[in-house]
């Protein structure tokens, strides 16, 4: 038996004063014929007993292919929700 690991994906957002602050993906949904990321935010310091943010985000591409998480459609946030809270 194979045992494969999987690589954790970080993301690194910007919020709307410019300060940066990285997420791992912590699981993809599909709806609707996208694919939207559950993003969750890595602690500054690994003594922090803050809460961690979650942030949902649409997987699209931009014209090179490459892979860029933008932020869903109110009916998109709202439905993806959904189906998160009920997992």
């Amino acid at each position: 038996m194979e045992n494969k690991t999987e690589e954790s994906i970080i993301v690194t957002i910007d919020d709307t004063e410019g300060n940066s602050r990285d997420f791992v993906q912590d699981m993809v949904i599909p709806f609707d014929g996208k694919e939207f990321a559950v993003l969750v935010s890595i602690p500054e310091s690994m003594d922090s007993e803050e809460e961690p943010d979650i942030i949902l985000a649409r997987i699209d591409k931009d014209q090179d292919g490459e892979v860029v998480y933008v932020s869903p459609t109110d009916e998109e946030y709202d439905a993806v929700a959904e189906i998160y809270n009920a997992m």
